[in-house]
């Protein structure tokens, strides 16, 4: 007997996984935890005096600490996520400090870096001199119009006096020339005026080029000095960055700061984790970036302010980083030799993510997962024991009574798909079909029917019953070609059908919305209208004909 593979339990990606981890902490646990640093960051503020610093630096670290809680806790499965309880990492912790001197050296390093390269572009390169040179003149705009004007006047000034003095001069040797001892004594003194003139106007003079430049070198991290590095120094921090998710990676799961920096540790996560440790590292200079941007926004004002909200910030985002990471050490715990608590399966079982942390432990989302009717009870025992034939029998038992129950039919579909016998599943497909149109479950109805003809495509409604339910949930979910699939032949295999009315409907609508054929679709409700002028859909059909009547006269919109 063919089998059919069992689909297991596919747990969410990293990228799904985002609107979880953001509303993590902002559950009831880690928010008071938050509120209580924010509100200790504006004591030290205010009232700790030199204290404060030390006491800052204890609110960092507990917030460190506390995320770090979270990661270990997503990577062994406790979706709850906000416990307390720091004792899951034994004695004194000092991953946080760790982790912080590995973003400190990346930090460090590449401000040197920086550095280095922005020093050397600023001594070859005439464009980076330009940029600086109208870096300055627009941060002096004023100051350089003032000094303009003063260098200006004095220069009028100083050709006055030359002038002046050449005038003088033209008159002395003119005169006689016994009076030549007084005229030098004169000469002399009108050369005083410009030199001391001279002497002023250099005081005065413009900034040289040079000048302006080294002026204008920004400080490192500022906007300027990102501006003017080249692209292959981001290119090779970007490259380097890619070691910070491996590395923060390392330090949870092994305490190893030195391990940690080895580059080789991306090659070992990206093998494991794929194309999703992209995503984690994207996610991660994401978070890093925003964060930094607030620090930058806070700059000015006052510390009572600022670092209450810098800090609040910062472990928020700090905490959504390490939920993410948890949660992929979680997902690909089995290819990284990872240990967990609970499996996918149970995760399941327990509902899903969501499902624990409203619980606040996995144990008790199983417990609230336990049925309390004694048929459902029976069942979900069994299937927890891994007794899938016997479920099948309890199910099968319970539709003695009414074999087109579709609950029972959709729920004894779903063991003999979790059981993988192909030929089961396709002989107990007609008696689901008929249940679920019965039943008028649309929805279930288009499903299951394509669960089926992935197994056999030639798997038809029983005697046409259901096409109309099934049309209609294929057009609501916009699905027009599943639609036209459906009703494709209907009238000619089953002209009298009771579902003949709803079909033409449903026709109809499909070339007036997706065939633009409105004079067609026009004559189908009319022929409809003459043939069940008693059915149930007639009143829609006619609301929907007279609309169609004012598209097809002339200069309608």
């Amino acid at each position: 007997m063919a089998r059919v593979a069992a689909a297991s339990p596919q747990p969410a990606t990293v990228w799904q996984m985002l609107p979880f981890c953001l509303r993590l902490p902002l559950r009831f646990g880690p928010l008071v935890f938050l509120g209580s640093l924010a509100l200790a960051a504006v004591l030290a503020s205010l009232v700790l005096g030199a204290f404060g610093l030390v006491f800052k630096g204890i609110l960092i670290f507990l917030g460190l600490r506390y995320g770090f809680n979270m990661l270990e806790l997503l990577s062994r499965g406790r979706f709850e996520g906000e416990s307390p309880n720091f004792s899951v990492w034994g004695g004194s912790d000092r991953r946080p400090g760790k982790l912080a001197l590995v973003l400190t050296l990346f930090i460090v390093l590449g401000g040197l870096l920086g550095n280095l390269v922005l020093d050397r572009r600023i001594a070859n390169d005439t464009k980076t001199q330009d940029a600086l040179v109208r870096i300055y003149e627009a941060q002096n705009a004023e100051s350089l119009q003032v000094l303009r004007r003063e260098h200006e006047a004095l220069a009028a000034a100083r050709a006055a006096a030359v002038a002046e003095r050449e005038r003088q001069r033209a008159r002395q040797l003119a005169a006689a020339p016994a009076e030549g001892e007084d005229g030098a004594e004169g000469e002399s003194a009108v050369e005083l005026g410009p030199a001391d003139l001279e002497s002023e106007f250099t005081a005065h003079a413009l900034p040289s080029r040079e000048e302006m430049v080294q002026a204008a070198r920004p400080q490192t991290f500022a906007a300027a000095w990102f501006s003017l590095l080249p692209a292959w120094y981001w290119l090779v921090a970007a490259l380097t960055s890619l070691l910070l998710p491996a590395a923060a990676l390392v330090i949870a799961t092994e305490d190893a700061f030195f391990q940690s920096l080895n580059p080789l540790n991306v090659a070992r996560f990206v093998g494991a984790m794929g194309a999703e440790y992209f995503t984690l590292w994207g996610l991660f200079l994401l978070i890093a970036g925003v964060r930094h941007a607030v620090l930058v926004m806070g700059t000015g004002w006052p510390t009572a302010v600022a670092f209450p909200i810098e800090l609040t910030l910062a472990t928020y985002l700090f905490w959504v980083l390490c939920a993410l990471m948890g949660y992929a050490l979680y997902r690909h715990h089995e290819a990284l030799g990872h240990e967990v608590e609970f499996d996918f399966e149970t995760q399941q079982r327990a509902g899903g993510v969501e499902a624990i942390a409203r619980a606040g432990s996995t144990e008790r989302a199983l417990r609230a997962q336990q049925p309390t009717d004694p048929f459902e009870r029976r069942v979900h025992e069994l299937l927890a024991d891994g007794k899938i034939d016997a479920a099948i029998d309890v199910v099968r038992d319970e539709m003695r009574y009414d074999r087109l129950d579709a609950p029972l039919n959709l729920r004894l579909h779903a063991l003999l798909q979790r059981q993988g016998q192909r030929e089961a599943i396709l002989a107990h497909g007609p008696q689901l079909l008929r249940a679920l149109a019965r039943a008028e479950r649309g929805k279930d109805l288009l499903a299951a029917l394509q669960d089926l003809r992935k197994l056999d495509p030639s798997v038809e409604l029983p005697d046409g019953v259901g096409t109309a339910a099934a049309a209609e949930a294929a057009l609501a979910k916009g699905d027009a070609s599943s639609a036209t699939q459906l009703l494709k032949g209907f009238d000619k295999r089953w002209p009298q059908h009771p579902e003949a009315p709803r079909v033409y409907f449903l026709g109809a609508r499909l070339m007036s919305e997706h065939g633009r054929d409105h004079d067609r679709a026009a004559r189908l409700l009319q022929g409809l209208l003459a043939r069940f002028p008693e059915h149930a859909v007639v009143a829609e059909a006619q609301q929907y004909l007279q609309v169609l009547e004012r598209m097809r006269k002339p200069g309608a919109a």
